[in-house]
């Protein structure tokens, strides 16, 4: 890919605005303290335990496992980040855009991983993963078992949707006030399907877990939840685009029952003709655990009709609901009105103010009338992952997308310190609301996946 970069530290809107800090790993009010030091070692202790299956080659699985291990003590002892050599980034060129952005941030201070910034070495750790595998020939999903492993145990919710999208009847036309609710309605369904993000639960996942997540009484109790609620800005944006073949993009996040979730979302506004087709951006190498792949999407599509997947659904009439919505994604799929898509731009560790400069992936944007953006990793991109006071408006966290000509949708169920376009008053309010509830650190409500927010830019600021 072309690498042409931004400085991604004083890259801004306006070249007199001085931006907040980024987010640390050695501040102990921020979700990061506890990241780099528990879900990281979960997560590598759990990709140790993968590799030794899923690598059928023994002196491969070998070699990745030891670069896991060395890692689990680089992130004990907090050495200090390396630039990639030459030769790996001969290897894999995407490896310039971190070094690029690790030598801006060593002006400021030397990086290190228990003290840097978290959403750098966030991305940085798993671009060790898919280096190391690269090296050594390794072409798997070390995060794929843990995958099937959580959409499996989401079969009472998978059975729900599935129930809940058949119900509807698209043979006739819809008039505008029933798919203004429709398009709310499904919006909703796809927002808290983000909240079974793997990255969180990795190794310490229960059916308990999946099915307090899902269902349409936790919806209906969530929406109070939703701090923020552009979802009428979006729809009047749709509503207003004059064309008969109108586009959406989803930037996915999770696969499985998020990825679920978004995939009805896409029938019922392909059913009811709202729009023409609908684009699905996918993340190209294993990223953040759960992050969807374009084989994650086929993979999903196999599980609905494999009987032994879900093997409690059992009945003739809930085996063909699911049927129904599988023969309903294929047909679009088949037809080219669902496009499943990826691009490695997704995986560097950049903002997405830098989306305007990768001109093949900007100019595919350009084609879409809402670009939707999914889940936590992609709004803490959007908004730089920067310590933005809450009050900040979206479309000044956003920077230079305000003014992009991309209309944006954020998705985002809060799972980490920054949210932005907050009505004065209610982080105070949060912050009590959460120690009231026992939490020590009020503060950490932003990162308890409890509250969400819908936030919209038609980017014409």
């Amino acid at each position: 890919m072309d690498i042409s970069l931004p400085n991604t530290l004083n890259y801004s809107l306006d070249s007199s605005m001085s931006l907040p800090d980024l987010y640390y790993c050695d501040d102990k009010l921020s979700f990061a303290y506890d990241t780099v030091r528990v879900r990281w070692v979960k997560i590598i202790d759990s990709a140790i335990r993968d590799a030794k299956v899923l690598i059928a080659d023994e002196s491969r699985a070998t070699g990745f496992i030891n670069k896991l291990q060395q890692l689990l003590v680089s992130l004990e002892n907090n050495e200090v980040i390396q630039p990639f050599t030459d030769k790996e980034i001969e290897l894999l060129p995407e490896l310039y855009a971190y070094n690029h952005s690790l030598a801006i941030l060593n002006q400021k201070k030397l990086t290190t991983w228990r003290t840097g910034p978290w959403l750098y070495l966030e991305c940085l750790l798993y671009e060790l993963f898919r280096l190391w595998a690269v090296q050594l020939d390794i072409d798997v999903d070390i995060f794929e078992t843990l995958k099937n492993q959580t959409f499996q145990q989401s079969e009472s919710g998978v059975l729900e949707l599935c129930k809940h999208y058949s119900s509807l009847d698209f043979t006739k036309s819809v008039d505008s006030e029933t798919l203004r609710l429709l398009f709310r309605e499904f919006i909703d369904i796809s927002l808290w399907g983000n909240a079974t993000d793997l990255s969180l639960l990795a190794g310490n996942v229960t059916l308990d877990d999946i099915k307090s997540l899902q269902g349409a009484e936790v919806r209906k109790q969530n929406e109070k939840n939703i701090l923020v609620n552009d979802i009428d800005k979006a729809w009047n944006h749709l509503q207003s685009v004059q064309s008969d073949k109108k586009r959406i993009d989803i930037v996915l996040d999770n696969s499985g029952f998020e990825l679920f979730a978004d995939l009805i979302f896409v029938l019922v506004v392909l059913d009811t003709r709202l729009v023409d087709n609908v684009h699905i951006h996918c993340k190209e190498i294993p990223w953040f655990v759960s992050d969807t792949m374009p084989k994650d999407f086929h993979n999903l599509m196999a599980q609905l009709v494999d009987k032994s997947f879900y093997p409690n659904i059992k009945s003739d009439e809930d085996r063909a609901t699911v049927i129904k919505v599988h023969d309903r994604i294929k047909h679009y799929y088949d037809s080219g009105k669902l496009v499943v898509e990826s691009d490695p731009f997704w995986t560097l560790d950049l903002n997405f103010w830098s989306i305007p400069k990768y001109e093949k992936l900007y100019q595919n944007l350009l084609q879409s009338n809402l670009v939707i953006f999914k889940g936590d990793l992609n709004y803490r991109k959007l908004t730089g992952d920067l310590q933005w006071d809450k009050t900040t408006p979206f479309t000044t966290a956003i920077q230079d997308l305000a003014t992009s000509k991309l209309p944006i949708l954020s998705l985002r169920t809060c799972k980490a310190d920054v949210v932005v376009g907050l009505p004065k008053g209610v982080n105070e309010q949060l912050i009590e609301t959460y120690k009231s509830m026992g939490n020590e650190v009020g503060e950490f409500w932003s990162s308890s996946g409890k509250w969400a927010v819908i936030s919209f830019s038609d980017g014409k600021l």
